[in-house]
């Protein structure tokens, strides 16, 4: 059975560069990265919800899961170091994204989560227009959501 979601998965494969596979190393990062972005402020249901889809979606294993449990729980571990083992640039780039789906989950992102996601973008090194790209395609899938629903 093919879903409406998996038809999205094609697009990118023929507009942009085909990008590398995460190693296990960047997987646990990548997700506790999520994880710490979530706690900031508390984790809400949704933010749990997001991230359990994210795991389900993606078909990460539970060891994965655990590692990063155990990293962002027995380390004391700045964004900086968090991101530092992620190195590919795409990877980056979803990060951002990620963790700004995670923070407007909720429908608003409060100031804390903008200053968040802010470090964040620095600390992957993106450009700034970059960023503003970012989060401007995860709110025009948004609104675009939105007319969807006024289609039927």
């Amino acid at each position: 059975m093919v879903r409406v979601m998996d038809l999205f998965a094609i697009t990118p494969n023929f507009i942009i560069d085909s990008p590398d596979e995460l190693t296990e190393e960047e997987l646990v990062y990548y997700l506790a990265t999520l994880k710490e972005i979530a706690r900031i402020g508390g984790i809400s249901s949704g933010e749990k919800k997001f991230g359990e889809y994210f795991v389900s979606a993606l078909g990460i294993s539970m060891d994965i899961v655990q590692k990063s449990d155990r990293l962002i729980n027995e380390n004391s571990l700045s964004m900086g170091e968090l991101v530092s083992k992620i190195k590919t640039p795409w990877c980056r780039v979803c990060l951002l994204r990620d963790a700004y789906i995670m923070a407007m989950i909720d429908d608003d992102v409060d100031q804390v989560e903008w200053l968040a996601l802010q470090r964040l973008s620095g600390t992957l090194g993106l450009h700034q227009s970059t960023t503003k790209k970012v989060i401007q395609l995860v709110d025009n899938i948004v609104d675009i959501q939105e007319d969807v629903k006024n289609l039927t």
